[in-house]
Protein backbone atom coordinates (compact mmCIF):
# COMPACT_ATOMS: atom_id res chain seq x y z
CA UNK A 1 0.00 0.00 0.00
CA UNK A 2 1.33 3.41 -0.97
CA UNK A 3 1.76 6.23 1.49
CA UNK A 4 0.99 8.72 -1.27
CA UNK A 5 3.93 10.78 -0.09
CA UNK A 6 4.08 12.55 -3.46
CA UNK A 7 0.35 13.38 -3.60
CA UNK A 8 0.93 17.17 -3.31
CA UNK A 9 3.83 17.44 -5.75
CA UNK A 10 3.28 19.80 -8.67
CA UNK A 11 4.99 19.73 -12.06
CA UNK A 12 5.03 22.06 -15.05
CA UNK A 13 5.22 20.71 -18.57
CA UNK A 14 8.01 21.70 -20.92
CA UNK A 15 8.07 21.51 -24.67
CA UNK A 16 5.28 22.02 -27.14
CA UNK A 17 2.96 19.69 -28.99
CA UNK A 18 3.89 19.69 -32.66
CA UNK A 19 1.52 17.11 -34.06
CA UNK A 20 0.17 13.57 -34.01
CA UNK A 21 1.76 10.51 -35.62
CA UNK A 22 0.10 7.08 -35.68
CA UNK A 23 -2.02 7.92 -32.65
CA UNK A 24 0.85 9.31 -30.57
CA UNK A 25 1.22 12.97 -29.69
CA UNK A 26 4.58 14.46 -30.71
CA UNK A 27 6.02 16.84 -28.12
CA UNK A 28 9.22 18.72 -28.90
CA UNK A 29 11.63 20.16 -26.37
CA UNK A 30 13.89 21.60 -29.07
CA UNK A 31 14.38 21.32 -32.82
CA UNK A 32 16.59 18.29 -32.24
CA UNK A 33 14.64 16.54 -29.49
CA UNK A 34 11.02 15.33 -29.68
CA UNK A 35 9.08 12.51 -28.05
CA UNK A 36 6.04 10.48 -29.12
CA UNK A 37 3.63 10.26 -26.20
CA UNK A 38 0.79 7.77 -26.00
CA UNK A 39 -2.62 9.38 -25.40
CA UNK A 40 -2.54 8.45 -21.68
CA UNK A 41 0.95 9.87 -21.14
CA UNK A 42 0.06 12.98 -23.18
CA UNK A 43 -3.03 13.49 -21.00
CA UNK A 44 -0.91 13.44 -17.84
CA UNK A 45 1.73 15.70 -19.46
CA UNK A 46 -0.99 18.17 -20.45
CA UNK A 47 -2.27 18.34 -16.86
CA UNK A 48 1.19 19.34 -15.62
CA UNK A 49 0.38 23.04 -15.73
CA UNK A 50 2.39 24.22 -12.74
CA UNK A 51 -0.73 24.29 -10.54
CA UNK A 52 -2.27 20.81 -10.66
CA UNK A 53 -0.96 18.33 -8.07
CA UNK A 54 -0.30 14.65 -8.63
CA UNK A 55 -3.26 13.95 -6.32
CA UNK A 56 -5.58 16.03 -8.48
CA UNK A 57 -4.34 14.23 -11.60
CA UNK A 58 -5.06 10.87 -9.92
CA UNK A 59 -8.53 12.00 -8.81
CA UNK A 60 -9.27 13.28 -12.33
CA UNK A 61 -8.23 9.93 -13.82
CA UNK A 62 -10.32 8.04 -11.26
CA UNK A 63 -13.41 10.01 -12.33
CA UNK A 64 -12.75 9.10 -15.96
CA UNK A 65 -11.85 5.45 -15.33
CA UNK A 66 -14.69 4.53 -13.01
CA UNK A 67 -14.93 2.57 -9.80
CA UNK A 68 -13.42 -0.68 -11.10
CA UNK A 69 -9.92 0.79 -10.90
CA UNK A 70 -7.91 0.82 -7.68
CA UNK A 71 -6.72 4.32 -6.68
CA UNK A 72 -3.37 2.94 -5.49
CA UNK A 73 -2.75 1.40 -8.92
CA UNK A 74 -3.61 4.69 -10.64
CA UNK A 75 -1.37 6.60 -8.22
CA UNK A 76 1.58 4.26 -8.88
CA UNK A 77 1.06 4.51 -12.65
CA UNK A 78 0.92 8.32 -12.51
CA UNK A 79 4.12 8.44 -10.42
CA UNK A 80 5.87 6.17 -12.95
CA UNK A 81 4.77 8.39 -15.85
CA UNK A 82 5.70 11.60 -13.99
CA UNK A 83 9.17 10.20 -13.24
CA UNK A 84 9.71 9.20 -16.87
CA UNK A 85 8.55 12.60 -18.15
CA UNK A 86 10.91 14.34 -15.70
CA UNK A 87 13.76 12.02 -16.70
CA UNK A 88 13.51 13.13 -20.34
CA UNK A 89 12.99 16.79 -19.34
CA UNK A 90 9.37 17.07 -20.51
CA UNK A 91 8.29 18.33 -17.06
CA UNK A 92 9.93 20.06 -14.14
CA UNK A 93 9.00 19.99 -10.48
CA UNK A 94 7.45 23.18 -9.16
CA UNK A 95 6.59 22.05 -5.61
Amino acid sequence: MSSRERWDEIYKRKGVEVGVDKGDFIVAISEEKAYALSPAVYYIWSLCDGETSIGTIVENLMQNLGSEVNIEDVYKAVITIIDKLAEVDLIEKVK
